[in-house]
């Protein structure tokens, strides 16, 4: 099946009207926000079914279930990566008492995009985006660090996923100019 498609910002992405969302695929009880587990072999078919139908990217991020929702895609996608366009996120760690925190500082970043790749068993990401604001962290600290992941082939593009409207005009355009701009995710 063949569903229309848009650009996705300015990048060379043509994306369906609507993707596969994956945080409650990640839901477990280790995580904080329990929608109720959900069986990964169906969760696998899910995403599969969706591919068949012809939506053609997934947003996922390692805060989903701690990593499951990835662990989850990169199974569906085993032999069909060319499929779909993978979208994940950074910033949000886990705490010790299971809570979470922002921390977008280039060493978090870098570790990060490599245990998602991992767990996502590919080689590059299409859309990596930063989760939230970090207060503590210097965003254009944190766009130079997503810039050499670019440059090293393992991000397509960048984004900002859920900043509040005059964080994420101020975030946005606090990005170099010459890194494409990938996609705001929150809604005005």
């Amino acid at each position: 099946m063949k569903l229309s498609s848009r650009p996705l910002g300015d990048s060379d992405l043509e994306i369906t009207p609507v993707g596969v969302g994956t945080a409650p695929i990640g839901s477990d009880r280790s995580w904080y926000i329990y929608w109720g587990e959900t069986d990964e072999k169906t969760a696998i078919e899910t995403i599969r079914t969706a591919l068949d139908l012809g939506i053609n990217w997934i947003d996922t991020a390692p805060f989903y279930g701690w990593g499951r929702a990835e662990r989850i895609v990169g199974k569906a996608l085993k032999g069909r990566r060319e499929d779909a366009f993978i979208f994940t996120k950074c910033g949000t760690i886990r705490d010790r008492d299971g809570g979470s925190h922002m921390n977008l500082r280039p060493e978090t970043i870098r570790r990060e995009v490599e245990e998602s790749l991992a767990r996502l068993q590919t080689d590059h990401i299409d859309l990596y985006q930063m989760h939230d604001v970090d207060p503590d962290t210097p965003i254009e600290d944190s766009w130079r660090e997503i810039y050499k992941l670019i440059d090293e082939g393992k991000v397509r593009y960048a984004g900002l996923s859920n900043p509040s409207h005059p964080t994420r005009r101020a975030r946005h355009e606090d990005r170099p100019r010459d890194l494409p701009a990938g996609t705001v995710q929150s809604p005005p």
